[in-house]
């Protein structure tokens, strides 16, 4: 029986191809910028014995390699605190094409469960609007997850289907990504039954929701805005097929953008390889093709990744008209009042030496719980409502007393001066097993802390009469067993 390989012998050395999707994958992370640093995660990573090699396409991105893998690297504590997503390699590409930017708004649409919406994130550190929109509400809710562990403030989730953007939402977006449902057939190193969904039939059906979604985002787009398309398949169909159709529907209104000519963070990596890879696929499928496209396609035996594909596409003019729709001007949450939220931001910088709350942010009300998102969330009309929006800040616990929260707690807690209390590996080690701890050499009042490990904030805390209750959260005290 002929595997399913074997149709790209034009393309590639098949045999490499079968041998290299027959490995594991590296381990491989991305650092969360919004709460730690390349060099923060350098120095704790040699600590731990991990080597890190950098990903060529996104400096913020590590191979890890380690001697000591008792503890696995899902079990480490800045991955428990959001500073650290293990995300595969080529993964991180498509992101890193679309370079998202501060005060930008930048669509998801095909978002969970939130590794690249958290890449968006990061590199707009907290300034501008998200939309991260997925259709199936089970993945909704990992992706809701993974943005509050990563403690991302200016994202509201959506649940669409990525189609409805193109009327809903025409020309609204600095940026959109399409990283589209697909055959996956270069996840094969890390799902072995990876290649039972690659048949004929459903390849088209694949084509044809990859061609309306792709169509929603160039609608989607400002007239001088970027779109990236990616997959995580090997097929020509779905892949360069996809982008020359949209070409020969939109052939004065889009362009496929050349990436070496940006000025994009790739980390200097040299990505000619890549764009000969799809240069030889281009000419085999469509040898009429006079200009060949600077897609970026990756064999597994390339780069040593999944296998992947990622093209930049610039929106040039208008592809269809605005629909002139109701949208509601106003949030549609329960905004703190003023006073309220004043009062609020006051008690916290009282007991904390900071407010942890930035000017542009505001606190609304759900339920017993206070949220925290942006001014530019808050702002940004739509049509309909989010399915979710804001992180968690804290609970009201009456006369003003806020309980903050974990999420809050690990974005911004280096920056409380009072109430901090520094644990070192053996308190740690204590509260683990369950102890009640007397820290040392801490000046704090009774009431709420923030406990820290080498100076990353962990949690908050309770101390009474001298002695620290153990209250750490149910995920550090389960993963660390």
């Amino acid at each position: 029986m002929p595997h399913p390989f074997d149709r790209y012998s034009a393309f590639t050395d098949v045999p490499a191809l079968k041998h290299w999707s027959g490995k594991p994958l590296r381990k491989s992370l991305r650092v969360n910028m919004l709460k730690n640093t390349v060099e923060g995660v350098r120095s704790w990573g040699e600590k731990k014995g991990w080597q890190m090699t950098p990903v060529p396409w996104c400096p913020e991105g590590f191979y890890i390699d380690r001697v000591d893998r008792a503890e696995a690297l899902g079990k480490d504590l800045l991955h428990i605190l959001g500073h650290i997503y293990i995300q595969e390699a080529a993964s991180m590409l498509p992101v890193a094409l679309l370079n998202p930017q501060p005060g930008e708004a930048v669509l998801d649409m095909s978002a969970a469960p939130g590794s690249k919406t958290t890449q968006i994130a990061s590199a707009m550190q907290g300034r501008g609007v998200i939309v991260a929109n997925d259709v199936q509400e089970k993945r909704i809710w990992a992706l809701s997850s993974n943005l509050q562990r990563s403690s991302v403030l200016n994202v509201m989730i959506t649940r669409h289907v990525g189609q409805w953007f193109a009327k809903n939402m025409t020309g609204r977006f600095d940026r959109v990504l399409c990283d589209a449902p697909c055959t996956a057939q270069g996840t094969v190193r890390k799902d072995s039954d990876a290649l039972s969904y690659c048949s004929a039939d459903n390849t088209d059906k694949m084509c044809k929701i990859q061609k309306e979604l792709l169509e929603s985002a160039i609608h989607s787009t400002k007239i001088g805005g970027t779109i990236v398309y990616s997959t995580c398949t090997l097929t020509p169909e779905e892949n360069e097929g996809v982008v020359m159709e949209m070409l020969r529907r939109f052939p004065d209104q889009i362009e496929v953008v050349d990436p070496r000519e940006e000025d994009l963070e790739l980390g200097g990596w040299d990505m000619g390889k890549a764009i000969e890879d799809s240069h030889l696929v281009q000419k085999l499928i469509d040898p009429e093709r006079k200009n060949l496209l600077p897609c970026l396609r990756l064999w597994p035996q390339t780069y040593d990744t999944e296998g992947f594909f990622s093209v930049l596409i610039r929106k040039t003019a208008t592809t269809k008209d605005r629909v002139v729709l109701p949208m509601p001007q106003t949030f549609q949450k329960t905004i703190l009042p003023g006073s309220r939220q004043k009062a609020f931001r006051n008690s916290v910088e009282d007991w904390f030496g900071s407010s942890f709350v930035r000017e542009d942010e505001l606190l609304f009300q759900n339920k017993e719980s206070m949220l925290i998102t942006t001014n530019a969330i808050a702002d940004f009309a739509m049509p309909s409502g989010p399915y979710l929006v804001g992180m968690p800040f804290g609970r009201d616990a009456g006369d003003m007393i806020v309980r903050v929260s974990q999420e809050i707690l690990t974005l911004r807690g280096r920056e409380a001066t009072k109430q901090v209390v520094n644990l070192d590996h053996d308190e740690m080690k204590a509260m683990l097993r369950g102890q009640n701890i007397e820290p040392k050499n801490s000046t704090a009042e009774n009431g709420d802390i923030i406990l820290c490990l080498d100076g990353i904030p962990l949690c908050r805390g309770v101390l009474k009469d001298g002695k620290v209750l153990n209250r750490l959260p149910r995920e550090i005290v389960q993963m660390y067993a």
